[in-house]
């Protein structure tokens, strides 16, 4: 297919972003001239800044007026500058992101409330150990790859699909993954019928011919009889798998022999990640041993329970980008595991209309917490008045010890202090604070 971009000026709004740092790293791939702003310095952004992208802070409506097209994130608002002056150049991340998908011969997207980005990473493995040329799209930096892009073939594009405000709805895959369902996004979906109603929308933009594949209760919300010309995979019925130990397990197909494979990342939840990117490897065409070498090489995803370094007195300190209640249960659990101490517990809540739609169940899963200290919330794109803040919730939990700080600094003397050998300590969310981690990796 026609590649849209090559030779083109293409500029990015809000490029410090995870997927639109890897979209502009596609797009000069690709042979476009690129250029980006934003507001702040991600790492992302400072990684673009380190690999020689024209990207800066601020608004210069100039870069807009002459590009040849101009993205832009959900997040920016219709005043910016750049977006004004780009007029009709303007196009959304999410359907640039379609318009790339279509200049390969099949897409696997990748969707779901949890998961998507290790799962995306784990097929992108697969694919990597095989024979199959392919490039990826991936909302987090892949250590195997060093970077949240991977480039190296035009026969099969993986990415993630995002549910945020339907902008899934602009892909066409051969492929579709969804991993679960559950309400978030509080400030655009209303309750979780109106999350299944999005994702069965999702399924229908598979084209002709293709496949679906449906996580554990997915298919529930998903009447396969109103669709045609897809196939349908579900977990538990067409396939399943079977915890060995050690992140080893055995993948069950319906009537195929069963498969072993093995995966390094930890947790239950990441054992069935890696059970569905293996079925979605296979399917799509991956060989068997290259999917085996795939998850069993996987080097995890950059502030997935990532170890960050040590307090003062020998607590390893955790950073992880959970930001919804499940996810946030499923890492506790992964900590308990031969923990001898205590579990403190640090979050910096994410929105504050994620805070309101799943209050009750942020106060039942951080009350979990020996030690929990509360950060203000990252408001990203939101206003105090959108929801719930921070020390509304703080106020409604009941761990057995509660801090409530507004300085990173502040935690971090009082980890170093508290948090002793044996003990360990999360830090939870997916804003900025991962910076308060890095302070304890700078020793």
């Amino acid at each position: 297919m026609r590649n849209f971009i090559q030779g083109k000026k293409v500029h990015f709004i809000g490029v410090g972003g995870i997927s639109m740092s890897a979209l502009i790293g596609i797009a000069r791939t690709l042979g476009a001239y690129v250029s980006g702003s934003d507001e702040s310095e991600s790492e992302a952004f400072l990684t673009l800044k380190r690999n020689g992208f024209d990207v800066y802070l601020g608004e210069n409506p100039r870069y807009a007026q002459s590009a040849d097209l101009v993205v832009y994130t959900a997040a920016i608002k219709q005043t910016n500058s750049e977006l004004v002056a780009a007029g009709e150049k303007a196009i959304t991340r999410a359907s640039f992101l379609a318009e790339i998908s279509n200049l390969f011969d099949r897409t696997v997207a990748v969707a779901g409330t949890h998961g998507k980005t290790t799962v995306s990473a784990m097929i992108s493995c697969c694919l990597a150990a095989s024979k199959i040329g392919f490039s990826a799209h991936i909302g987090g930096i892949v250590r195997n790859f060093g970077s949240n892009t991977f480039l190296s073939g035009n026969e099969i594009f993986v990415t993630e699909a995002c549910e945020y405000k339907d902008s899934f709805l602009t892909l066409r895959p051969d492929v579709a993954v969804i991993l679960n369902e559950e309400i978030d996004h509080g400030d655009y979906f209303n309750d979780v019928e109106a999350v299944y109603r999005s994702f069965a929308s999702f399924v229908r933009r598979v084209k002709s011919g293709g496949i679906a594949i449906l996580g554990d209760g997915v298919s529930s919300h998903i009447d396969v009889c109103a669709y045609e010309n897809i196939t349908f995979y579900s977990y538990g019925k067409d396939f399943s798998f079977e915890e060995k130990g050690d992140g080893g397990f055995v993948l069950h197909i319906s009537g195929e022999p069963p498969r072993f494979f093995a995966t390094s990342a930890k947790g239950k939840h990441n054992v069935y990640n890696a059970a569905i990117a293996a079925f979605t490897a296979l399917k799509t065409g991956v060989e068997e041993d290259a999917v085996r070498m795939g998850l069993a090489g996987f080097l995890g995803v950059k502030r997935r329970y990532e170890f960050r370094g040590t307090t003062a007195s020998g607590a390893p300190v955790i950073h992880d980008y959970a930001h919804h209640p499940s996810e946030i249960e499923a890492v506790l659990k992964v900590a308990r595991e031969n923990l001898k101490g205590r579990l403190f517990v640090v979050f910096e809540p994410h929105t504050y209309s994620r805070t309101k739609t799943l209050f009750e169940e942020f106060v039942r899963v951080l009350s979990k917490a020996d030690v929990l200290i509360l950060l203000p919330t990252y408001s990203a794109r939101e206003t105090p008045d959108m929801g719930v803040s921070s020390k509304t919730l703080f106020c409604s939990l009941s761990a057995p010890e509660m801090y409530y700080y507004s300085a990173y600094e502040g935690v971090k003397t009082l980890l170093d202090k508290i948090a002793k050998g044996g003990d360990a300590v999360l830090v939870l969310g997916a804003g900025r604070v991962e910076a308060l981690a890095d302070m304890f990796s700078e020793k």
